[in-house]
């Protein structure tokens, strides 16, 4: 769950996935120094530029040109690089990105090429003097949303920059050869330009950028709202000068607290309405405790109360907003105000479904999480991008077998707010009283729209708002979009490729021009957005279209239907159309630890099969194109000689190419399987029904594809260690491991594959 704000390196779209297996020789004993560190990467970019000039002409698209202008600002051929600059302009406007959109993150680099070029030409001015002349001038040619994209770039933190950079560099010293491959050096170039270009002109950018900001924006940076209980929350409001009558306001809710939020809130003026950014109980200027989650919707609704009454709103509000951000707008939808008239939930996380315990399994990340927030006023991004301290901590912590309730303490900061989610591992009263519950969604008949990805780390959660609304409330407004998008995709712009899948062209929508187009359709009378042709709006992977159905239900036309066999198929078993008799055997030996390198990257797509650890279910090859939409279903039948285990179901596609694919997973605690507000044991050696249900997808899959199956017994340092005593698993340590686990999986476990046609 992260702020989409906070994605502050946004050359890192630009990347050529086709180039990645090449090399090229980059020596390893980089010198940190500034001066030879430049000429090392004169030397490289000008290798990078020989390399892309390889690339078809009709293959010249925007990731070829966000390549190329970087590496070619690094070999002082500057002119060039703005001409790069200029056609990377022109392809994201044929992906639909705007085009003040692209002038604004791409303008500090065309500024930062026509200072080197003034300089070159005899300008006796030093860099930052010419800068600060020039600045003034070139925002002056924007107004509105345009002003809000030209000004983002200097809304950016320096320490983070400066961290990332460093990251960067400390990742390509420690290789342990001295060759990169063309994707990683195309990125550390992007990561030293991004360095070089920041570093001098951020300071006068923001200073800069705020001042041109009184000429077309009314600003109140804190302004303080009283709960009901007394607390205050800090709100940023902005207003635009030109519009005198009251206004829509569109609000964001962010536990997130920063410098940018001034900026976010131009943006939402500059469309038209009035911004506010609401900071969450405790944060910013907010002088009470940090509590995440537990305030949200008495908070929601009493400064939604405290906006509809001022003299700038037209008594209508919307919200919308990411991760958390999606969350606190259902929290405020729990005790819905009538100002409040629509929400757009994005990539929603939901308390107590799939945060801090996903499907009843506690996380690691939740510890990394609830730090970052809770550690100070603002946010701690410094320290939760931290990944090698934080892998390192939770290593420690998986293998010396402690208790996941030591977990905050094996660094020695305890944790309030962790430790009391630990008292709730059910979805109790605590966490229902977070977000609505049961009947409260039947009181929900504002439009919603929601907006999710098939790779969203919340998916599960959002999901879960959305089939929870429309089964309380039949008649429920709320649409769904859904598409191949990651958790900060579905936040703002999809990246073009995802886990190493380059997504289809339509799949590239700007989802921010999506969110604003709803809300001038709900709160100004506008058109709905051509997008939503239904209830339910996803692109399948591999047509190129986006397909439409009237519910989650009425998606699938009928489902494919697998059985865990004991017959063998090669080294594996047999995926089989039929139940079939017998069982197969696994075990985990918890007792044992095995640790996996936490990845910087994942990719869905692998030429072999990891079958360690893991059962492996083979299908025979599908007689025809099918395509899959939805999310599989699973009730495995299993025997096991503990009270509890925790398991994860794995689908994969082999495609008739032989190259495998991730298509959907999930993970599941056997006792919280049927009801998670009410743990229900295993009983050793009685046969029971395991259900489980996997992330939603929307793929075409090819005729002559094979569907594999695998399953594993969670024991990882990602997640809490379920040693199957029936204790609270947040106690439990690695001497209560002592038997391993016995399983027996039986031939009559049944996965569903819901597919729309099996026939084009």
């Amino acid at each position: 769950m992260i702020y989409r704000a906070m994605a502050i390196f946004l050359l890192s779209l630009f990347i050529l996935p086709t180039a990645s297996s090449q090399q090229i020789y980059f020596s390893r004993k980089i010198p940190a120094d500034s001066t030879t560190l430049s000429q090392h990467m004169f030397v490289l970019s000008g290798q990078l530029i020989k390399n892309l000039a390889a690339t078809a002409r009709d293959k010249r698209d925007g990731e070829y040109y966000g390549c190329l202008f970087a590496v070619q600002a690094l070999t002082h051929k500057y002119k060039e690089s703005n001409q790069s600059i200029d056609s990377l302009r022109l392809a994201l406007k044929t992906t639909g990105v705007p085009e003040e959109d692209s002038q604004g993150y791409l303008n500090i680099y065309e500024a930062y090429n026509h200072i080197k070029l003034m300089r070159a030409s005899g300008d006796k001015r030093s860099e930052q003097e010419i800068f600060k002349w020039a600045l003034p001038i070139v925002l002056g040619n924007f107004k509105g949303q345009a002003f809000a994209y030209a000004t983002e770039p200097y809304s950016h933190d320096a320490a983070a920059i400066e961290t990332e950079w460093q990251t960067a560099l400390a990742k390509v010293q420690a290789r342990q050869s001295d060759s990169l491959s063309i994707d990683s050096a195309i990125m550390f170039a992007q990561a030293y330009l991004q360095h070089l270009v920041y570093k001098p002109f951020l300071a006068i950018g923001k200073k800069a950028a705020f001042k041109a900001d009184n000429a077309n924006f009314i600003i109140q940076d804190s302004a303080m709202i009283t709960m009901r209980d007394g607390a205050k929350l800090a709100a940023v409001i902005v207003r635009d000068r030109k519009l005198t009558a009251p206004q829509p306001v569109v609000m964001m809710s962010n536990i997130y607290a920063g410098t940018e939020e001034i900026n976010l809130a131009k943006e939402i003026a500059g469309r038209g309405y009035v911004g506010v950014i609401l900071n969450t109980r405790g944060k910013y200027a907010s002088d009470v405790s940090i509590e995440p989650w537990e305030h949200d919707a008495e908070d929601g609704y009493d400064a939604i109360d405290w906006i509809s009454k001022q003299s700038w709103c037209n008594g209508k509000v919307g919200m919308y907003g990411g991760s958390y951000l999606g969350f606190s707008q259902w929290a405020a939808a729990k005790k819905l105000h009538p100002a409040l008239k629509t929400i757009v939930p994005q990539a929603a996380a939901a308390p107590g479904i799939d945060f801090p315990m996903h499907n009843s399994v506690f996380t690691t990340y939740a510890l990394r999480w609830v730090s970052n927030v809770t550690k100070n006023k603002l946010t701690d991004w410094k320290g939760f991008f931290d990944t090698a301290d934080w892998n390192a901590s939770f290593n420690k912590w998986y293998t010396a077998g402690q208790a996941y309730n030591a977990l905050d303490s094996v660094n020695g900061q305890s944790n309030t707010i962790f430790q009391r989610w630990l008292q709730h591992p059910s979805y109790d009263k605590y966490w229902q009283s977070m977000i609505p519950y049961q009947q409260e969604f039947s009181k929900i008949n504002i439009p919603v729209l929601t907006i999710t990805g098939y790779f969203d780390g919340d998916q599960l959660g959002a999901l879960y708002y959305y089939k929870q609304h429309h089964l309380w409330n039949p008649s429920a407004n709320h649409y769904l979009v859904i598409g191949p998008f990651d958790h900060a995709g579905a936040q703002g712009s999809p990246s073009a490729v995802v886990n190493g899948y380059t997504i289809d062209q339509v799949a590239k929508i700007d989802i921010n021009k999506l969110v604003f187009q709803w809300f001038d359709f709900v709160l100004k009378g506008g058109v709905k957005p051509d997008l939503l042709k239904n209830t339910v709006n996803y692109q399948v992977m591999g047509t190129n279209e986006w397909w439409h159905a009237a519910s989650l239900e009425k998606m699938s036309s009928r489902t494919l239907d697998f059985y865990l066999s004991t017959e063998k198929e090669g080294k594996f078993n047999k995926l089989a159309n039929k139940k079939t008799g017998g069982h197969i055997a696994q075990a985990a030996d918890f007792s044992k630890r095995v640790i996996a390198d936490f990845k910087d990257s994942y990719s869905m797509f692998s030429d072999t099969l990891n079958s360690k650890d893991a059962l492996t279910f083979v299908s025979d090859k599908l007689q025809s194109d099918v395509v899959i939409a939805g999310s599989f279903t699973g009730d495995l039948m299993a025997l096991t000689n503990k009270k509890d285990m925790d398991i994860a179901l794995a689908v994969i596609v082999q495609d008739p190419f032989g190259k495998y694919s991730s298509l959907s997973s999930a993970f599941q605690r056997a006792s919280y399987s049927k009801n998670n507000s009410r743990r229900q044991l295993l009983k050793p050696g009685v046969k029971e029904a395991i259900p489980i249900t996997g992330n939603f997808t929307g793929k075409k899959v090819l005729k002559g594809s094979r569907i594999i199956v695998q399953v594993s017994v969670l024991n990882n340092a990602a997640v809490e260690v379920n040693y199957g005593t029936g204790k609270d698993v947040a106690t439990e340590t690695i001497a209560d491991a002592k038997q391993p686990l016995q399983i027996k999986w039986f031939g009559d476990s049944l996965i569903r594959i819901p597919i729309v046609s099996d026939k084009f």
